[in-house]
């Protein structure tokens, strides 16, 4: 016992060909299973719907603007009506986005169902590696962590937009200090998740960079601008409307809470009420904003790897609607951690404590069909670890900024 203790707090079993054959093992297990699971049921899901299904909801809101009715994603009834004319399974997948990312998945409607997903899958994929090999070092290993990380299968099962969050929140990070305009472009850009936000104006009006937060409001203004212009500034109208609809997804658990990664999905799953889990998820919000606006403050001299992943884990600790594939956010905050200590050294269990995270969404995957939540404490424990790391760094002196790995 004393040497698995060891070796867990020194992090020697992450050996380098461990992090080239278990990857590999993960993702031929994970396209072996998906696989089954399709043909098994006749090419589809086991509810009927096809693969990768929260696509359908941007695949078809894409075909709706294309053929001049882009206020169709925004009526429920309607948009209900559209899907089933094409998938017919009897199920309902909501569009609750603003108009510009409406224009972001317009050219997908051109497309064929799978062949949209694969483009879109495929195309958000290539950026997130770009960014996150950027972070943690341009190798083989990274390359193939990225690809056998849990999320990354999450959210290709899914359809979803994680790799696009993940490549414009991580870009953006890692560019700030070089391009600040640039940086903030690719938040405006963000905004399409705004729930994914709420942390990135406290630190960045903590940190003091101006010019990103003007650029990012600029840009915010010029998407939404345009897509009015796209669309017609009724579909803003719509969007806002339903927002009622948005909040009632998330307290009538119209999404399973139990599939959420949020505290307050996780005291919802254990029976507690709307208004004392909301406030509970309100006062982790603020600690954890407390925490990132100090790491961000130029006089405390946080080094940027570690103001980065609070940052990039806190987003997902500070907001109420989170999803599992969500999880895939941690991917560059995970890179951010290990480029600093690829180069700096590691902390005692911190190699042990990153490869847990990045295993978890396969332990939270199994527990959600228990219904049983733990997102909360895993994103917690994580963020607690970078800001010890982060205020050791200041009592030590570390203030300078470290670059990725090479």
């Amino acid at each position: 016992m004393a040497r698995i203790l060891d070796s867990l707090r020194s992090g020697d079993w992450l050996q380098q060909d461990r992090l080239r054959v278990y990857p590999l093992v993960i993702v031929s297990v994970s396209i072996v299973a998906t696989a089954y699971v399709l043909f098994s049921h006749g090419g589809v899901l086991p509810n009927g719907s096809p693969f990768g299904s929260d696509f359908v909801s941007f695949w078809v809101a894409a075909r709706e603007a294309l053929s001049g009715r882009p206020e169709v994603p925004y009526l429920a009834a309607d948009f209900a009506l559209a899907q089933d004319a094409i998938f017919g399974d009897g199920n309902f997948y909501a569009f609750f986005y603003p108009p510009h990312y409406l224009a972001y998945v317009l050219p997908f409607g051109l497309l064929p169902y799978y062949a949209a997903l694969a483009a879109w899958s495929g195309l958000g994929l290539l950026a997130a590696v770009w960014v996150i090999t950027a972070i943690a070092g341009r190798r083989a290993e990274v390359v193939l962590l990225v690809l056998a990380f849990p999320a990354t299968f999450l959210t290709v099962a899914h359809g979803q937009n994680a790799f696009l969050s993940a490549a414009l929140f991580g870009g953006a990070l890692l560019i700030l200090d070089r391009r600040p305009i640039i940086a903030g472009i690719l938040f405006g850009l963000l905004t399409f998740k705004p729930q994914l936000g709420l942390l990135i104006p406290l630190a960045l009006l903590a940190g003091g960079y101006w010019r990103t937060i003007f650029s990012a409001v600029a840009t915010t203004l010029a998407v939404a601008a345009f897509s009015a212009l796209l669309f017609g500034v009724n579909t803003w109208a719509l969007f806002i409307a339903q927002g009622a609809d948005a909040m009632a997804t998330l307290s009538n658990g119209y999404v399973e809470w139990s599939k959420m990664i949020s505290t307050y999905a996780m005291l919802r799953v254990g029976s507690l009420a709307h208004v004392p889990a909301m406030t509970v998820q309100a006062c982790v919000s603020v600690a954890v904003a407390c925490v990132v606006v100090w790491a961000w403050r130029p006089r405390n001299a946080v080094g940027f790897a570690f103001r980065a992943a609070l940052l990039l884990t806190g987003a997902l600790l500070a907001t109420p609607f989170g999803l599992n594939y969500d999880l895939f956010v941690l991917a560059p905050a995970i890179a951010f951690a290990a480029a600093h200590g690829m180069r700096n050294g590691f902390a005692p269990w911190q190699k042990s404590l990153l490869a847990f995270a990045y295993l978890s969404p396969v332990v939270m995957l199994w527990l959600t069909s228990l219904k049983i939540a733990v997102a909360p404490f895993v994103l917690a424990a994580l963020f607690v670890h970078f800001a010890v790391l982060a205020f050791a760094g200041t009592t030590r002196g570390e203030t300078a900024l470290p670059a990725a790995a090479e």
